[in-house]
């Protein structure tokens, strides 16, 4: 018994009795993407050379695995890809999946929407092994999973919309400390980093480099998104935490301004003053003073 796959242009062959074989594949997908599963105790998928020259699709297969071991062997690179890694495969050449006793999820990519993503010499020195087990790997995990959860409740549009994120976030793992050249790829990076710094603006210890760390991304990918929006980490942690002592000055209940400083991530009361006064041209104490009047004029008139 074996079956071709048309989702990831490879044959799939069990390598033990076929009364003792136990096996699934499932696939679904659009023009553009496929997505696929296949669970087995034992069984090899292989790609040859004629079939790799025959095959008219530049493509890419990001194969994770969940649960077992997956052996793979592709130009003369062999990996052992356990639970949380994953090997990205190349329809380009002939290649060998063994499966063992494995749960694997595979995802099939168009060349194009990957190179497109990456500069030529990012393009040849992408990883092929990944790992998925911490930061951006298992938020690429995370959203895989809830694809196939998903995935009836998709349009065609909607189904490869998330596809391209997928992509994004696979494009930006596999080079390390490069990024996609794409806006998008950097405008989710942003949008993320804007919200972890606005949790923990208060962290007297947060740093671009321990957000980066964080998400799961390099601090070159971090600076690069920020820089994209006009500003740098260290201005967006500044500003979130001004803002929050803003805020906190404006409150009617009592305030001790010396107590600031600390609550909201400062490292002193006078950097916190300079910062402040560079910020809205007034001390934390004048604008005190000068919000307290105002509010108690208004309530006068």
């Amino acid at each position: 018994m074996s079956v071709l796959s048309a989702a990831t242009r490879y044959r799939v062959d069990p390598t033990c009795s076929p009364g003792t074989f136990r096996g699934r594949l499932l696939r679904m997908g659009t023009v553009a993407y496929t997505l696929g599963r296949v669970s087995a105790d034992c069984a090899q998928g292989h790609r040859t050379a004629p079939m790799a020259s025959a095959d008219p699709h530049d493509s890419r297969t990001l194969m994770v695995t969940i649960r077992g071991q997956l052996l793979v062997s592709q130009d003369d690179q062999e990996c052992r890809v356990g639970p949380g890694g994953a090997f990205l495969a190349s329809s380009t050449s002939p290649f060998e999946a063994k499966l063992d006793h494995a749960d694997i999820a595979l995802l099939t990519i168009p060349g194009t929407e990957l190179d497109n993503r990456l500069r030529p010499g990012a393009r040849r020195s992408a990883s092929r092994m990944l790992d998925l087990n911490r930061g951006l790997g298992r938020v690429l995990v995370g959203m895989l999973g809830e694809l196939f959860a998903q995935r009836a409740h998709l349009s065609a549009a909607e189904f490869d919309a998330v596809c391209d994120r997928l992509v994004d976030l696979l494009s930006m793992l596999a080079v390390g400390d490069d990024r996609p050249d794409t806006e998008s790829g950097l405008a989710e990076v942003e949008a993320m980093v804007r919200r972890y710094v606005r949790e923990h603006a208060t962290d007297p210890t947060l740093t671009g480099a321990t957000v980066a760390r964080a998400l799961g991304w390099s601090l070159r990918q971090v600076q690069l998104a920020m820089q994209r929006a006009g500003t740098t980490p260290r201005e967006l942690i500044r500003e979130e935490r001004l803002a929050l002592v803003h805020e906190r000055l404006r409150s009617p209940a009592h305030i001790v301004i010396g107590e600031l400083a600390h609550s909201c991530g400062f490292s002193s009361n006078s950097a916190l003053s300079v910062a402040f006064r560079q910020r809205y041209d007034m001390s934390p104490r004048e604008f005190r003073a000068q919000y307290l009047l105002d509010t108690h004029r208004a309530g006068a008139a």
